[in-house]
């Protein structure tokens, strides 16, 4: 109930809509309610000249001629049936756009969170698995109300409806039957319960097979240079077919289910049917009236049948309604505090007091660290895998939280400012160039959307990135590949580096940006570096001689501390870890030492 109460609050934008639709759910209840009098009239009235009573009241046709009459008739038999069907073409569209604009909001709500969640929330998580989630079990919230609730009071109404009508023309008949729906109760609340606990497992297989299928085609370059396509295709058919097997005992259980509730009913209509036939021989019933019960009962089982098949989409789309609130509820985000101001960067400092960081307790990634980085000064990061460098970094952007102490710019605890301006004043160059789908103008363009043509063809001059970006077809109009797929490591590289020129933000991280290139494309980057770094507070995570040599301070991390920190020539003089990483680099020999590489270039 909890989940249902949560879910009715995305139903409050569109009360008036929902008034409405509940207005013509009454009006299609009454039009059914009207659908069997014309056979009445037809069999007792104009074949058997008897009027029409129920409740007290006594209508005829009078002297009307047979002809006029089956006219009559037919007229109110399509008054009935046309007009159920508009107002229910009317309802259907109330709703559906409604239950759409709630689709859209619960999916644009968990869009929101899960884009404020922290790095460690994405990383445990596989991306098909929130794809699945995002896109497909927020449906929920329509199926909940459009096929749950619009439907349950539909029924409901019809219900309550034809019992009335059904104890004006015979209170015995009606009672007999009623026999089984105290049996159809009990089935339906024993059976549902099964099917919610079916439908959860069936979603979340297909949400595994999603995630299987992500990670597949996210590395098809990986797949194929392994030659493993037989191994994926193994596991993808495994994955699909432990999700089919789900979906086929969810169907069968329904199915058997509906089997046996069209049982129930069956042998309600054939009592009902005996005992009718009975009245009528007695003269306690008319045939006219027998066909209506009969055509009432047939239309009084129908809501009976459908508030189970009701109850188990309310139990389905309960399931897949937690499963996004379960992503809501988990919040690992970094937190705002309410009153953050923006962050004003002046001269650029950075200043790490006492730093500490771990993703799970009791397994620390950074202790203590404490150093400060002058304005338009750069600090290269330096250490094994594993170390700690990118969380250093990833703390600055606030990927991340410290555990303990805290990390201050100009003077101002990032804790207290707002993420917008913080993530503002910082650029970013990965060693993975992050490119999307979208024109080269719009890729470089990304952090400053405002810029104009002309200051992104100015800012790809400056990386090296204009000679080769008019050569391709339709230059800063051409539309990338996934991920920049149609550019090679160093064209990429370069779009990289003219996005963060463009962005113009006073502080500058580079990770590893020249991993993995050839000499002439690492000058050509280079250059582009050259005039991104100028002026500008820069944090490298370096491995290359060439970045190391540019930093005025070079920190060493090792065993979650700074055990080194100084320029290159200190460092190197001083024979200790540094030298030691940077003779491994030289000679290429894990057991190299200082003294193997001789004394530093």
């Amino acid at each position: 109930m909890s989940v249902f109460f949560r879910l009715c609050s995305y139903l409050r934008p569109y009360r008036l809509f929902f008034s409405l639709a509940l207005t013509l759910v009454a009006a299609i209840s009454a039009m059914e309610l009207l659908k069997p009098w014309p056979i009445k009239l037809a069999v007792d009235q104009v074949i058997g000249k008897q009027p029409l009573e129920i409740w007290g009241l006594h209508l005829s046709f009078g002297d009307w001629p047979v002809e006029s009459q089956v006219m009559g008739v037919i007229g109110l038999l399509l008054f009935t049936h046309l007009g159920t069907g508009f107002v229910q073409l009317l309802n259907n569209y109330i709703t559906i756009r409604m239950g759409q604009d709630m689709v859209q909001d619960f999916r644009c709500e968990l869009f929101d969170h899960l884009q404020s969640q922290s790095l460690l929330f994405h990383q445990k998580r596989p991306t098909g698995d929130i794809i699945y989630r995002l896109m497909g079990d927020t449906y929920a919230v329509q199926s909940l109300f459009m096929n749950g609730v619009f439907s349950s009071l539909t029924s409901v109404v019809l219900l309550v409806g034809m019992f009335f009508i059904l104890l004006g023309l015979d209170v015995e008949l009606t009672l007999y039957s009623l026999a089984v729906v105290p049996i159809l109760l009990l089935f339906i609340s024993k059976v549902s319960k099964r099917i919610g606990s079916l439908s959860m497992e069936s979603y979340n297989r297909e949400s595994l097979l999603y995630s299987t299928v992500e990670q597949i085609f996210s590395s098809i370059s990986l797949v194929q240079a392994f030659a493993r396509e037989e191994d994926e295709r193994h596991r993808f058919v495994a994955q699909s077919k432990s999700s089919f097997d789900s979906k086929l005992s969810l169907y069968s259980l329904q199915t058997v289910y509906g089997w046996l509730v069209n049982g129930l009913t069956a042998a309600g209509t054939g009592l009902v049917l005996y005992i009718g036939v009975q009245h009528v021989l007695d003269g306690a019933l008319s045939t006219g009236e027998l066909l209506v019960f009969l055509s009432y009962l047939a239309s009084l089982y129908t809501p009976i049948n459908n508030l189970s098949t009701t109850v188990a989409n309310i139990r389905a789309a309960m399931s897949q309604a937690k499963r996004v609130l379960d992503i809501l509820d988990a919040d690992e985000s970094v937190q705002e505090i309410p009153d953050a101001q923006d962050l004003v960067v002046k001269k650029g400092e950075v200043r790490y007091e006492d730093v500490s960081f771990e993703y799970e307790p009791g397994q620390p990634i950074l202790e203590d660290v404490s150093f400060a980085c002058p304005g338009g000064s750069m600090i290269a990061l330096v250490g094994q895998t594993g170390a700690g460098k990118t969380s250093m970094i990833s703390l600055l952007l606030r990927f991340f939280d410290p555990t303990q102490g805290r990390i201050l710019v100009d003077g101002q605890d990032l804790r207290q400012v707002s993420l917008k301006s913080l993530r503002e004043t910082i650029s970013v160059v990965l060693q993975d160039t992050q490119l999307f789908p979208m024109t080269v103008k719009e890729n470089i363009a990304y952090g400053r959307k405002s810029a104009t043509l002309e200051e992104v063809v100015a800012a790809a001059k400056l990386a090296n990135a204009h000679e080769f970006i008019v050569k391709l077809p339709e230059a800063y109009n051409t539309i990338l590949g996934e991920k920049g797929a149609n550019l090679s490591g160093g064209q990429r590289q370069r779009l990289s580096i003219a996005r963060a020129i463009l962005k113009n933000a006073p502080i500058l991280v580079l990770d590893e940006p020249t991993s993995a290139l050839d000499a002439e494309t690492e000058a050509l980057i280079m250059e582009g570096l050259e005039r991104l770094i100028k002026g500008r507070t820069t944090f490298v995570i370096a491995h290359r001689l060439s970045m190391m040599k540019r930093a005025h301070t070079i920190l060493v991390v090792k065993d979650h501390h700074v055990v080194e920190s100084g320029t290159f020539e200190q460092l190197m003089a001083k024979g200790g870890e540094f030298a030691r990483l940077h003779a491994i680099q030289q000679t290429g020999k894990a057991d190299a030492t200082p003294e193997t590489e001789g004394s530093p270039a």
